[in-house]
């Protein structure tokens, strides 16, 4: 196996952990000091540090668009210590609905991830959509 397959691998395995709903799987493949960077001004934007509060903020992905949230892996590019997931995004909340292509880069150290930055391609929408929870 190459070594791009084993990162690519790890975040595919993230990815499943996260759809189960049992999110302490996640925990196995997050660095101590493990760093989330989530743009935007609504009550989920911000910089999320440490396990702990990486999974609180994907607990809320799920609880407050009342277990809509769901991502669909478009594609994987992946390097030594660098994964980039292109995903489609979707939830619902009330009459709102969402639906954004999202880019998500994901840095490996040591078979664990260490960072991870969200680009969204219209953080203004994805905004509106969460609003305040």
């Amino acid at each position: 196996m190459m070594a791009e397959d084993v990162y690519g691998s790890l975040i595919r395995r993230a990815y499943e952990d996260f759809e189960s709903g049992d999110l302490e799987l996640l925990k196995v493949v997050m660095g101590e000091d493990v760093v989330w960077h989530e743009p935007g001004r609504s009550g989920l934007g911000g910089d999320y540090k440490g396990p702990e509060a990486v999974l609180g903020f994907l607990g809320q992905l799920k609880a407050w668009s009342g277990d809509t949230f769901k991502i669909e892996i478009l594609d994987v590019l992946s390097e030594p210590e660098r994964a980039v997931v292109f995903q489609r995004e979707t939830a619902t909340r009330g009459s709102k609905a969402l639906d954004v292509i999202v880019a998500v880069d994901f840095e490996i150290h040591h078979e664990k991830i260490t960072e991870v930055t969200v680009y969204q391609t219209d953080t203004y929408q994805f905004d509106e959509f969460w609003g305040d929870g």
